[in-house]
């Protein structure tokens, strides 16, 4: 049945997957109306699109339209406060995500990946390796292509691979992956939510709906997924970087071994991944999983972890000027992220790039790591000063006005052999339009060098 038909939906929030939402309910007979409370001037692009589509809108409001509703498509950066949701909870409207609404047209296996940290880099390597195999895949959600643009080129024979966010499965009522991954959980996004146990909740929410049938790849080594995952119906199979697993997927003699139905199986030696870290070894434990228990076999597994070398502004290497090498880590928003990218240096001395809109987190974490590995600590945007009273007095702290300003200090600091590493351990928001344009800016400043 078609589930839009005649429906009078309600899109908040004029984002890429909100848009993407709204097109689509249209195609399959919605009336649908989009309600931004952003200013139209901040939102010429998404006017201009909305106008090509025919597709009615308001912005700098949430007018009673919204209240009129039969159900709420809404995009993951609209936090659900103000009056006009409580509003809709009192005439129980329901509300969703557009992840969620998606789904329901999607005929392809659902691979649905989240977690606090490595959901994007898992998220393309399980593609890649579904590629590799010669599976019709499309790879959508946070990772940056919203579901709703791509679920119609999906195939019965085929799979979707999405990486889900938080914000995202506060929307889910009936969304159900066959195959979930849980890779990772710590304290994030503290400015949204008032706990890191709501936090957690939400990304439980993801594989609530999950049953017997479906299966969950889960982090055996982190106690807060563990505690999770407690109570969930899909069938859970574990990966360790510690500890030998008599059902799931572990490191040994560095190796990746996989032991499933076909019994024990060296999948990759640790040292021809094509990703650097310890996190990463992480990450390729959970495709490994995710793979092999969708139908692939080794080899194309271990072709694909061999080749994939990653994804933009996640440790991308950029240049190498004077001896000097460059990376690109800026989606890299949270603490945990930065601890793991300055973590998959050894021997290097590190020019650190970090700073931006300020998440609630502390950075005190990074402390050893600050005092062990960083020569130099080069501070940006509103969280600066929070950042330099936790880690300044641990190391040579500078502040920069702007991301090109600070490229152009960390090289005056840096020598032959160094690393500079924009690794921000924040959001973006206060300074670029998302962590994309931090980074593109991050890589125009270094070739510009």
């Amino acid at each position: 049945m078609n589930p839009f038909n005649g429906k009078k939906i309600v899109v908040i929030g004029a984002a890429r997957s909100g848009i993407a939402a709204a097109k689509l309910v249209k195609r399959h007979g919605a009336s649908v109306f989009v309600s931004d409370i952003a200013a139209a001037e901040n939102k010429t692009v998404e006017v201009n699109i909305l106008k090509s589509e025919n597709i009615p809108y308001e912005f700098g409001t949430h007018s009673s339209r919204v209240t009129e509703a039969d159900f709420i498509i809404i995009s993951p950066g609209v936090p659900r406060t103000g009056a006009i949701f409580t509003e809709m909870a009192a005439r129980h409207i329901p509300i969703y995500s557009e992840l969620e609404i998606a789904s329901w047209l999607l005929t392809s296996v659902l691979i649905a990946v989240t977690g606090t940290n490595g959901k994007t880099t898992t998220t393309a390597l399980i593609g890649e390796i579904l590629k590799v195999a010669g599976k019709p895949t499309l790879v959508a959600g946070n990772i940056g292509t919203a579901l709703s643009d791509c679920v119609e080129s999906g195939v019965a024979e085929g799979f979707a691979v999405v990486e889900v966010s938080s914000f995202q499965s506060e929307g889910f009522l009936n969304f159900c992956p066959h195959i979930g991954v849980l890779l990772n959980l710590s304290p994030d996004h503290m400015d949204r939510y008032d706990s890191a146990e709501a936090y957690y909740a939400a990304k439980r929410k993801t594989f609530e709906n999950q049953r017997s049938e479906d299966f969950l790849v889960y982090n055996a080594d982190d106690p807060a997924v563990n505690k999770l995952i407690e109570g969930l119906r899909s069938r859970k199979i574990p990966f360790s970087l510690t500890s030998e697993i008599e059902y799931g997927a572990y490191v040994s003699n560095h190796q990746i071994i996989c032991v499933l139905d076909q019994g024990k199986e060296v999948i990759i030696g640790t040292d021809d991944i094509g990703i650097r870290g310890k996190h990463n070894l992480a990450n390729a434990l959970a495709a490994t999983l995710a793979a092999r228990l969708a139908g692939i076999d080794a080899t194309a597994i271990r072709d694909a972890l061999m080749q994939f070398k990653g994804v933009e502004h996640r440790l991308e290497f950029v240049r190498e000027v004077n001896g000097v090498k460059f990376y690109n880590d800026s989606k890299a928003t949270n603490v945990d992220s930065t601890f793991f990218a300055l973590d998959s240096f050894k021997q290097e001395k590190i020019i650190l790039i970090a700073g931006g809109k300020h998440k609630g987190a502390p950075y005190t974490p990074l402390s050893d790591l600050i005092r062990q590995k960083v020569k130099t600590l080069v501070l940006i945007g509103e969280a600066a000063t929070l950042i330099e009273n936790d880690l300044g007095k641990l190391t040579k702290t500078i502040r920069a006005q702007s991301l090109q300003e600070a490229v152009q200090r960390a090289f005056k600091e840096s020598a032959n052999g160094d690393v500079v590493l924009l690794s921000p351990a924040c959001a973006s928001y206060d300074m670029f339009k998302n962590y994309e344009d931090r980074g593109l800016q991050f890589k125009q400043a270094v070739y510009g060098l």
